[in-house]
């Protein structure tokens, strides 16, 4: 599978580094990633939490079309903005709402510990990405979708642009 290739790439994990982390062989990895297994499900969450990912960013690969290309938040963040735009124009709108999710933080739960520490920013290069990808869902009917992102909608007041 190609995701899980490409996923456990950008984290600079060998297949063995990835199996241990996970708690299986090397061969389970290469096989799911040659695609010759499919895996059971308690498998796929082990190698969800090793990547610090989804169960559905590692099964990309049987949702999307062969010659699609995964978007997510590491990748929009480095792609150029020529890139991203022309990404977010074929992209599912599920896939462009985990995404803004992802660029704003509001998929990632905090304590009140994280919040008082100060880590609750958000990069203005992630804000920047976040509001193509907040236009793109509106031009697609999606009617205002920061009101399932509190952090991002607070953003967007303070700004005048909610």
């Amino acid at each position: 599978m190609q995701t899980l290739r490409h996923i456990r790439r950008e984290r600079g994990m060998s297949q063995g580094d990835l199996a241990e982390a996970a708690g299986l062989s090397r061969q389970v990895v290469s096989n799911l990633e040659r695609g010759s297994s499919h895996g059971y499900p308690e498998t796929w969450k082990r190698l969800a939490v090793a990547l610090d990912v989804t169960v559905d960013d590692l099964l990309e690969d049987f949702y999307a079309p062969k010659d699609s290309s995964l978007l997510t938040v590491e990748r929009a963040l480095s792609m150029s903005p020529e890139d991203f735009a022309r990404a977010i124009k074929v992209a599912e709108t599920d896939r462009l709402h985990k995404v803004l999710a992802g660029l704003v933080g509001d998929d990632t739960p905090r304590t009140l510990k994280d919040l008082l520490a100060g880590r609750q920013g958000l990069p203005q290069e992630a804000f920047s990405l976040a509001l193509e990808v907040r236009a793109e869902l509106i031009e697609r009917g999606q009617k205002s979708p920061e009101n399932k992102l509190p952090i991002f909608k607070r953003r967007l007041r303070a700004l005048h642009l909610a």
